[in-house]
């Protein structure tokens, strides 16, 4: 599976061109893939004396490429059902300005490619924000696993609740 990606406008998944904000409904006719949906509320009023409007409304479908290499993409969407975020847990090469990544790929290598482009600064161990390309990646450490190559690669159309806790 091959992503393109252009932190502006979306990215395209295989050559299917999605765009940022487009609805779940055109996304999942676009991809035309077998998909699980996972919709969730995530409560959190409990630690907000009640307050539900800490609750996450979470609208996620998980998808499984059944390429040679396994891989894993979750789409987000907003409470308007608009694309605003893309997950990649492995067995992608993803393609940004020219620039080549592949899971697996020692995150030194990863992150000097991609200095070219941003200057990135490591939110925590193994977990590296990178603002003006509006991604985030991190290491298989980070991810509860052993090494420091590249394991997940996080997109989305706005990252500044990410910005925020710098």
């Amino acid at each position: 599976m091959t992503i393109d990606y252009s932190p502006k406008s979306g990215f395209s998944i295989d050559k299917i061109s999605i765009k940022w904000s487009e609805s779940r409904e055109v996304v999942r006719e676009k991809l035309n893939q077998k998909h699980k949906e996972d919709d969730k509320i995530i409560e959190l009023a409990q630690f907000f004396d009640g307050d539900k409007s800490y609750d996450i409304n979470q609208l996620r479908d998980i998808y499984e490429s059944s390429n040679l290499s396994k891989s894993y993409f979750f789409l987000n969407y907003d409470k308007n059902g608009g694309l605003s975020e893309l997950e990649i847990h492995g067995g992608a090469k993803i393609m940004l300005h020219g620039i080549i990544l592949e899971f697996e790929m020692p995150i030194e290598i990863v992150l000097d490619k991609l200095s070219v482009f941003n200057e990135a600064y490591e939110a925590n161990a193994g977990n590296y924000l990178f603002p003006n390309l509006n991604i985030s990646i991190s290491t298989d450490e980070a991810m509860g696993g052993e090494g420091k190559r590249l394991s997940y690669f996080y997109a989305a159309k706005d990252i500044q609740d990410l910005k925020d806790l710098r």
